[in-house]
């Protein structure tokens, strides 16, 4: 990247993400930087007082923090410092704009030769196929997308404009992506959902799952995720929820906006989530629940009822946070209580050998 202090003002000031520049506004940046390894050139966010050291010491050319933070900065020469209501906000924008994965470097443009793409397909204007992707019949794919080498896109999908799926995903048939959504590597959308009638004799008689996935504007998929398209209807996942790697939806659940949900999170079928809700590493969600909107799953949550208040639950079964660790911090003292009552029964002539 190569950009000025001055382009980022005259960019991200209007929008209240850069409140004061104090330096010269003509410094040129030459990458954004983590501050463990910054140096002169580079742009740095600072969110913590006692890494103002390493920015003395590393000597980067900006810094975006906050305006309490900027009195540690100010007396450094040279520095250039930008402050800002809301550094991780910044981190993620400003990255987005100047610092992001350049596409383009893959050095593949248009339709690559060894992709098969089918005659009936629609491709927009802009939009790349590497190499050995295969587009089905019926696909609509918008402009400015990427599917990237080896990715499956089976007949009839709809992928929405500035969309990228990356190596090996498979996209199932019918299935419907917004804008802006991106799919990590290895995953799948529109496999099968888990739906079997058993016989007397215990036999599993397959119900075949014939709806679709819709993925909404902006959602992101990560590594090695499982969504299941639905017995008849539709498996759905809101506009700018981020799935992490290795998580797994099942038929028929609904997924609502915004949500956080992080890497072996898994929901059963017909579940629904609301929006806003944030899981921690391998929650889980029985069939047949609703989690209301603003919900925070903790310490591997299980849930087996309705979460019906916002607020932090944890624990199998899920409960809420204060409860939780009372529960925990009480079971710390379970073995030390049943000496203690050993002792008295012994006292008392009752204790059972």
């Amino acid at each position: 990247m190569k950009t000025s202090v001055r382009d980022i003002a005259t960019e991200f000031k209007p929008a209240g993400l850069v409140t004061e520049i104090t330096g010269d506004q003509d410094t040129r940046i030459e990458r954004i930087a983590a501050i463990e390894n910054c140096g002169p050139g580079d742009l740095v966010f600072v969110d913590k007082p006692e890494h103002t050291s390493l920015v003395r010491s590393r000597k980067p050319s900006v810094v975006v923090t906050r305006a309490e933070l900027k009195i540690h900065l100010q007396d450094i020469k040279g520095l250039v410092v930008v402050t800002t209501p809301h550094v991780p906000l910044a981190h993620a924008l400003l990255k987005q704009r100047y610092g992001d994965r350049d596409y383009t470097r893959s050095g593949w443009t248009g339709i690559h030769p060894s992709a098969v793409v089918h005659e009936t397909a629609e491709i927009g204007a802009g939009t790349v196929i590497e190499p050995r992707a295969v587009i089905a019949a019926g696909v609509k794919i918008g402009k400015n997308c990427r599917i990237m080498a080896g990715a499956v896109v089976e007949n009839d999908v709809t992928i929405g404009e500035s969309s990228i799926l990356h190596p090996n995903v498979v996209i199932g048939y019918g299935c419907k992506l917004g804008r802006e959504v991106v799919i990590e590597s290895g995953s799948v959308i529109g496999s099968e959902g888990y739906g079997f009638a058993q016989d007397q004799k215990r036999k599993s008689h397959a119900i075949p799952q014939t709806g679709i996935v819709v993925l909404e504007d902006r959602v992101r998929i990560g590594a090695n995720c499982c969504i299941d398209r639905a017995t008849y209807h539709e498996t759905k996942i809101g506009a700018g929820t981020k799935l992490d790697n290795l998580c797994h939806v099942a038929h028929n659940v609904q997924i609502g906006e915004d949500c956080l949900l992080t890497a072996m999170f898994v929901v059963a079928g017909s579940s629904k989530i609301g929006n806003r809700v944030m899981a921690s590493g391998q929650s889980g969600v029985i069939d047949h629940m609703s989690v209301c909107d603003d919900a925070v799953l903790l310490h591997r949550a299980g849930v087996t009822r309705d979460v019906e208040k916002p607020g932090a639950y944890a624990g199998l079964p899920v409960q809420p946070l204060s409860e939780y660790l009372k529960n925990v911090a009480a079971l710390k003292s379970v073995s030390e209580m049943r000496t203690r009552l050993i002792h008295v029964e012994k006292r008392l002539g009752i204790h059972d050998n």
